[in-house]
């Protein structure tokens, strides 16, 4: 099988970034009270937004 046999496929439709509202949009906005496993889903969440979903300007 060559590359040129393959057809264009879209990407499919990511809904988190469809539905992700970022939580720190502003400095200041990291020092949220949470506790530490929270802190880190929060993280793990808007690296993946910021990497995955946001276009570059």
């Amino acid at each position: 099988m060559s590359l040129s046999s393959c057809q264009h496929v879209p990407p499919p439709v990511d809904s988190f970034c469809q539905i992700y509202n970022p939580v720190v949009v502003q400095k200041g906005d990291g020092s949220i009270a949470a506790a530490s496993g929270v802190k880190k889903r929060i993280l793990a969440n808007e690296l993946t937004y910021r990497d995955q979903c946001k276009k570059p300007k």
